[in-house]
Parts: C-alpha cells; structure tokens; sequence
C-alpha cells in the first residue's frame, strides 16, 4: 500500500514540476494525451500548427471532392426547394 501511494505521489510531483516549467504547453498534461500522442499520433502540442497540407496528395483531392460534392448538393437541394 505504502508503495503504491510512493509511486502516486512521485507521479503527481512530477506532473507539478512539469507544469511549472516555463515551456508547459509541450508537456501532455495527463496520460491519456500522451498516449494519444504517442500511439495515435494527435497532435497535442499545438493544435493551431497543425499543417493539413502537408498530407498526400490523393487524400487531398478525395477531401476537395467530398466537400465540393457537399457543397453543390446543398446549394442543389436550397434552388429545388425555392422553386418548389
């Protein structure tokens, strides 16, 4: 029992040191997003880096096709039902 307790609080201490240092935000502040980092590759750090064109360009193109074909079914559905 007194180990398990030993191994929180060392966790929660460094946790604590992590947060005070100055560069925090490059730090996941619990352990589910480090495994989302990590595994799964989210992006933690900094979400407004991150660069959608750099994926392939076959991604690229089906994602322009799927919200160009959104785009015009909407416009296609409001003119049918103005003229209905």
């Amino acid at each position: 029992m007194d180990e398990e307790m030993d191994r929180v609080k060392k966790r929660v201490d460094k946790r604590l040191e992590q947060h005070a240092n100055p560069k925090h935000s490059e730090v996941p502040f619990n352990d589910a997003m480090e495994h989302y980092g990590k595994i799964e590759g989210y992006p933690t750090k900094n979400l407004s880096k991150v660069n959608l064109q750099g994926l392939p360009l076959p991604i690229r193109i089906l994602g322009y096709f799927f919200i160009g074909t959104m785009s015009v079914g909407m416009i296609t559905v409001f003119l049918l039902s103005l003229f209905k």
